[in-house]
């Protein structure tokens, strides 16, 4: 017993040395803190039974206290966290990383706010980063912020930036294409950054200069006259050395002086005192009036230059985005998905050639002469085989209708799915509330008081309400109903998802020869156009041959994309010229079709019906195909004559193009 004491008393005390030697040793020796803890924690373990399960839980402890205090640097401004804010910019660092995750930011947005010359410290980038998580989250949802509301950028190029935004239209186009919010968050990025460094430039050029080191006396040195010019102690003025003499100095040096004159009264003296202080208050007093007036003529003199910079910023913006803006009108209503266009080296790029091109005003004339041109709408949902039922998939709607082309539609004929709610006199089908009027109308057995069974009459008024709602079909009954194949329908303007088999290709031959040119050239550029939208719907594939002269054809692959959509845009704003070559286009057209994918295209002939016969060999091809594939060549004429022989070679389904009118060409005219 007496043992185990004194080694419990040696084992506190040596603790207790320990604990002293390490305190001191920390406050002589920076980090020596750990080393104390360490020490300790060895000796501790060594006495106590349950030394490892506590250093484990204070390990625990120490890395949780770690977090705590990332989170609490990154979200609280006092303090340590003030410390924290304040640290040098580390765009890679876990503050960064952490603004960028909550903020629903990248951190290559983070990186472009911290090389912002206004970017100073880490509670600049958290501010900056908070009000740009803003501006994305408002423009997403298709508003901008009212100016002012934002801490950042600064007035008054916030100001300018929204009316520039608000003047293009911008927030119902970020709001459709996300990938062209990233795009402008980072061009008004790089204006905030032009405007902030063209701010401090103005500034530091409008400063005052700083004073320099002229009128401060240098450091004492020992001479040989010191005992004639000063008292040569050290902090005393040394001889040889320029000092100011201020006001007080002065007035004392005249007191004295007045003192040794003889006759000199103490009216006199007390005068001169206060002529002195008056003199020194004013000259204190114009001074800082000067200095206000120099200040406020400044700052005057600043804002105007920083609103003509923000101004003059914000108008290159709005000049350079101006027809990519219209061009991006014009594109969204003509297609329904442009996501593919949006694709660049870092997201939308404006810069490109297809955002650039003149010739989305001419794609915005054809799609609104194309709402006139019923006839060409038609025609084009015609092409393409392999129609009929297939897997469920979103395809446009079609209804049936008398008279049309046969199709997939819904029909109560075929009852597989209950769909939803319908009226109808099916008793089968109608729902348990319309039961009960049968019931409540129907006699039933029931006892009187005495005990005895008796048959009650049913309600009248129920029975007769159910028959008049069944005699006029209005009984709620379950929808059921199913796809019924080769049935006349015609397509709507809407999508549904429909058990419909993929389409086949469409192969667009084009004459462009010069007997094209005029109101034939806007039809002929018009069906161009109706095809690529309607294959880019369906998911179909398209492919334009547009040929005039011997060996003269240009291939292209009408999709939306920016090489083939920049293609596009120059043949529409081309020209029709050049002469007529029939056998070549068909001829590639073949080719085309024995490629696995493209087997079960159609092809579309759009000319005037000036063309030559094709070749014999030609023919023969095109016979092949017809009967061993199942080809369809439809023909459309847009010129005099109803049918040419070379169209009836060719063809096996043959338009006439009508609506004229509609082209701006005169009635059966087509000049």
């Amino acid at each position: 017993m007496l043992c185990s004491s004194m080694s419990a008393q040696h084992g506190s005390m040596l603790t207790e040395v320990c604990r002293e030697m390490a305190a001191t040793l920390s406050r002589r020796v920076p980090g020596a803190v750990k080393c104390r803890q360490a020490h300790v924690a060895r000796h501790q373990r060594h006495l106590e039974p349950n030394a490892v399960q506590r250093s484990c839980t204070r390990q625990a402890k120490s890395k949780a206290c770690d977090r705590t205090r990332l989170k609490t640097a990154a979200s609280a401004p006092d303090g340590a966290a003030a410390n924290a804010s304040k640290a040098p910019i580390d765009p890679a660092g876990p503050l960064s990383t952490h603004f960028a995750r909550n903020l629903g930011l990248s951190r290559d947005m983070i990186q472009e706010l911290a090389q912002l010359p206004g970017t100073k410290n880490m509670d600049h980038l958290r501010d900056r980063a908070q009000a740009l998580s803003q501006w994305k989250t408002s423009m997403q949802q298709g508003y901008l912020p009212e100016p002012g509301t934002l801490d950042w950028p600064v007035e008054p190029f916030q100001s300018s930036f929204v009316n520039a935004l608000d003047n293009l239209a911008m927030p119902r186009f970020t709001r459709r294409y996300p990938k062209l919010l990233d795009s402008l968050l980072r061009q008004m990025m790089q204006l905030v950054h032009d405007f902030e460094a063209e701010a401090e430039s103005q500034q530091e050029q409008q400063a005052p200069p700083k004073p320099d080191d002229a009128g401060k006396p240098p450091p004492p040195q020992q001479s040989q006259g010191q005992g004639q010019d000063g008292e040569g102690e050290e902090g005393e003025p040394q001889p040889g050395n320029k000092q100011e003499t201020s006001p007080e100095d002065m007035e004392e040096a005249l007191k004295q002086g007045m003192e040794a004159q003889a006759g000199a009264g103490e009216g006199q003296e007390i005068e001169m005192s206060m002529e002195m202080d008056e003199s020194r208050q004013g000259n204190q007093g114009e001074g800082e009036e000067g200095t206000e007036e120099q200040e406020g003529e400044g700052d005057a003199k600043s804002q105007p230059d920083l609103s003509k910079l923000a101004d003059d910023l914000v108008q290159k913006f709005e000049e350079q985005w101006k027809a990519t803006a219209e061009n991006l009108d014009a594109a969204s209503k003509a297609f329904d998905n442009l996501e593919d266009l949006m694709d660049g080296k870092s997201g939308f790029d404006s810069s490109t050639s297809v955002w650039q091109q003149t010739g989305w005003g001419e794609v915005d004339n054809l799609r609104k002469k194309l709402e006139n041109l019923k006839e060409l709408r038609d025609l084009v949902r015609q092409l393409g085989r392999a129609g009929g039922k297939g897997p469920l998939r979103k395809a446009p709607q079609e209804i049936w209708s008398s008279g049309k082309p046969p199709g997939v539609v819904r029909s109560p004929l075929q009852p597989e799915e209950t769909r939803g709610l319908t009226r109808s006199d099916d008793l089968s089908r109608m729902l348990p509330f319309e039961a009960h009027l049968i019931a409540a109308g129907w006699p039933r057995n029931d006892t009187d008081a005495d005990g005895n069974e008796v048959v009650r009459e049913g309600s009248r008024p129920a029975r007769l309400l159910h028959l008049v709602r069944r005699a006029e079909r209005n009984l709620m009954s379950y929808e059921r109903t199913g796809w019924v194949d080769n049935e006349p329908s015609r397509v709507t303007g809407r999508l549904e998802v429909r058990p419909a088999a993929e389409l086949g290709p469409i192969i667009v031959c084009l004459d462009t020869s010069g007997s094209m040119s005029g109101a034939r050239e806007t039809v002929a550029k018009a069906v161009t156009l109706e095809c690529m939208r309607g294959a880019v719907r369906q998911k179909r594939a398209c492919f334009l041959y547009a040929f005039s002269g011997p060996g003269q054809v240009m291939e292209m692959e009408l999709k939306v994309d920016s090489n083939s959509m920049a293609k596009l845009l120059k043949f529409l704003t081309g020209g029709f010229n050049g002469g007529t070559d029939v056998d070549k286009p068909l001829e590639l057209s073949l080719k085309r079709l024995a490629e696995k994918e493209w087997n079960q295209a159609d092809i579309l002939m759009v000319t005037d019906g000036e063309i030559p016969r094709p070749s014999e060999w030609v023919k023969k091809d095109l016979k092949a195909a017809v009967d061993d594939l199942g080809l369809e060549i439809h023909g459309l004429l847009v010129g005099q004559q109803d049918s040419t022989p070379a169209m009836q070679d060719i063809c096996t389904h043959l338009h006439v193009f009508k609506s004229w009118s509609a082209v701006g060409g005169k009635r059966n005219y087509y000049y």
